[in-house]
């Protein structure tokens, strides 16, 4: 198991050792003479009583999360670092899911399928050939983006375990997530759709927040959200064991 896209500061920092000479018997050497300058040392004292000067580390900063429409992000998870795909993204943004329906637009499921399979298992898959994927297993739903399967069968492909999770409740996601599992989870209208979308239940955050991965969202996927509302505005007509699916490492 890999986890990708790992942003690092680096702090460099200089050890300087002094070894002071040994004593020496050998006569004194002679003092400059008037036509010679004193040295530093000699105006202001011996080089052994400054102060060296401070050492002032090197910070490298990580890239920005998006830039020039590429996004490159990892956030935390219960299950390891998560790697960020934005379905927008210019590398496959444009792509048509299906041969009809843009991925930008319609393909969140796959988005975020990639997203879990890239991040913890051998293999690296991009929304667009996980989309490619998709439509060959007929999970390809036209004009209105993937069959709830997906989520379930796909994952369960890749490796994971998976199972329906039913515990409605505050505590019961927040005590899963805390107990090693993520989430798929089909949204209904409200903050995330005017329709439907997948997003993942990443994480605990603090008090009755969680953090999530939302594929059409990097302004949503940086913010706690409070898991009373995400359970509210969750489509309860959900298929195929939907609408929240918790996944963990076999």
């Amino acid at each position: 198991m890999k986890q990708k896209g790992f942003f690092a500061m680096i702090l460099a920092a200089a050890c300087i050792l002094y070894i002071p000479r040994a004593a020496s018997h050998d006569p004194p050497l002679p003092a400059p003479s008037s036509r010679e300058p004193a040295s530093p040392a000699d105006a202001s004292g011996s080089k052994d009583d400054k102060e060296l000067p401070e050492e002032i580390p090197l910070v490298f900063e990580a890239p920005p999360p998006f830039q020039d429409g590429v996004y490159s992000l990892s956030i935390p998870s219960s299950i390891g670092l998560l790697t960020y795909y934005n379905q927008t993204d210019i590398r496959w943004g444009n792509t048509m899911y299906g041969g009809n329906d843009p991925i930008s637009r319609y393909g969140c499921g796959p988005t975020v399928l990639s997203m879990l399979v890239s991040s913890f298992t051998n293999e690296d898959i991009l929304p667009d050939a996980m989309a490619s994927w998709a439509k060959e297993r007929r999970y390809w739903a036209s004009g209105s983006g993937s069959a709830h399967a997906l989520i379930p069968d796909g994952a369960a492909h890749y490796g994971f375990a998976v199972e329906s999770f039913t515990d409605y409740t505050e505590q019961g996601l927040i005590q899963a997530l805390t107990d090693g599992s993520i989430f798929v989870a089909l949204m209904g209208p409200g903050h995330f759709t005017d329709g439907g979308h997948f997003i993942i239940i990443a994480d605990y955050w603090s008090g009755s927040s969680v953090r999530i991965a939302d594929s059409n969202s990097l302004e949503n996927t940086q913010t706690p959200w409070q898991a009373g509302l995400i359970l509210k505005e969750l489509n309860y007509s959900a298929h195929s064991g939907g609408p929240l699916w918790k996944i963990s490492i076999k």
